[in-house]
């Protein structure tokens, strides 16, 4: 069997000012990625509010495992910085030895997955991640 060094792969995960795009990173952090990875916060623009996502991504952050190596303490976020910004530092303070890169764009008339699809192919990504939306009963099942 022949070992093929490690290489870094480029994991994107969609963001926006949503709890759902906070838990997305969350698992990111915390499962998906590993050291020589290089971490994509993608954002397509659109004129909605982000001020609500940053608290939800604080808390989550909080209730992680205190004794886990990649939980992120609040003190991590500012509060007159942009949520991309915000999330690239709680990113680093998380995982230290992570390249993380910020994507932004817009729409343009199309459908936000065709946005997600072109980029990714456009970056050579190798692992998506994306918040959902759950109903109470959909997470009982």
């Amino acid at each position: 069997m022949v070992n093929s060094p490690s290489r870094s792969r480029n994991v994107m995960v969609v963001v926006d000012p949503t709890p759902q795009s906070a838990a997305a990173l969350q698992y990111a952090l915390s499962h998906a990625l590993v050291e020589q990875d290089k971490l994509i916060l993608f954002y397509i623009e659109n004129p909605s509010s982000w001020k609500n996502a940053l608290a939800t991504f604080i808390r989550k952050s909080s209730n992680s495992s205190s004794s886990a190596p990649n939980s992120i303490s609040e003190g991590a976020f500012g509060t007159d910085a942009d949520f991309l910004d915000q999330m690239r530092r709680a990113c680093e303070v998380a995982q230290p030895k992570i390249n993380v890169k910020i994507e932004k764009t817009d729409m343009d008339g199309k459908d936000k997955a065709s946005v997600i699809l072109s980029k990714s192919k456009d970056l050579r990504i190798d692992l998506i991640i994306i918040g959902q939306k759950r109903s109470l009963s959909s997470a009982i099942l």
